[in-house]
């Protein structure tokens, strides 16, 4: 029977070895959102007979993602077992591993797309370096904040955690009106990943202009081809640093083919702004539920 645990640090490594190599795309993969948003989501693992199980929610909420492990049906039979149901919900992501799940049980489900949780994913090589007309108006907000501020990119190091972490606080004071669960649960991990950003494998960036951090972006591998960037935050005075640190960051991960900017949460200004960088892959998801039989 599955034993699940919350998602904490140092569980990195389980999840390295069934994720690391799998080629997946979607950004709920990445250790760093599990553990990131754990409390708001309720994230939890188990790991037996070389299967990697996630589920999130609680109770009659609770859904699971398709297993990870080289026994992809043993993975669907342990989570029927645990949760006493023959159909459970399942969270999922378009490609392979749901290509297998509709092969075998595909006639038993309902597949709903939703829209708000599709993943944004770019080639790297178009963010960094945003070429042609269809990204004019990027460079031309670059060009703006040059023009207003003396900048400068540096990686962020533990020599400038504590600035970055002032931005941080800076931003999250700027939005306060707004706070939520979610962001109150996104404040907290910021500072956990700040802490932990070896142990974690996070990279990140940092953009410095008037003598401060004004924005700033943190992110980790998915798979070997993808990466994922889990936070970017810029001050309000410093809007067009949003352009800047985007790119930039962009231009240190040569080693990838993808980024992955997560997704748009339906909120309309960040689909229209994740939609102008021309994503190359709008990554569909899935809640499957099992068929209703009709009357």
């Amino acid at each position: 029977m599955l034993k699940f645990k919350k998602t904490e640090i140092g569980d990195i490594e389980t999840f390295k070895r069934y994720i690391g190599f799998s080629g997946e795309l979607s950004c709920e993969s990445a250790f760093v959102n599990l553990l990131v948003w754990e409390s708001a989501y309720n994230n939890m693992w188990a790991e037996e007979d070389g299967q990697l199980i996630i589920k999130s929610g609680k109770g009659e909420e609770s859904s699971y993602r398709l297993p990870f492990g080289n026994d992809f049906i043993k993975g669907i039979s342990l989570i029927r077992e645990y949760s006493g149901e023959e159909y459970p919900d399942f969270w999922v992501q378009e490609g392979k591993r749901l290509d297998n799940f509709k092969a075998h049980f595909g006639d038993k489900y309902t597949f709903e797309e939703n829209r708000d949780a599709f993943d944004y994913i770019y080639l790297r090589s178009d963010l960094a370096e945003l070429s042609g007309k269809r990204y004019h108006g990027k460079r031309n907000h670059i060009s703006a904040f040059s023009k207003k501020h003396d900048w400068v990119y540096k990686p962020i190091t533990p020599d400038n955690i504590t600035e970055v972490k002032l931005c941080a606080e800076k931003w999250y004071s700027e939005n306060a009106d707004r706070a939520d669960k979610y962001l109150r649960c996104e404040r907290r991990g910021v500072e956990t990943v700040l802490d932990n950003m070896e142990l974690l494998n996070v990279k990140g960036g940092a953009i410095y202009a008037d003598g401060m951090v004004v924005a700033f972006t943190l992110g980790s591998q998915i798979s070997r081809e993808i990466f994922d960037i889990h936070i970017e935050k810029a001050l309000s005075d410093y809007a067009e640093g949003y352009t800047v640190i985007n790119r930039e960051f962009a231009r240190t991960l040569d080693g990838y083919k993808y980024i992955n900017r997560e997704d748009d949460m339906g909120l309309e200004g960040l689909r229209k702004a994740k939609l102008s960088y021309k994503p190359t892959i709008l990554l569909k998801k899935y809640l499957c539920r099992k068929k209703t039989d009709e009357i």
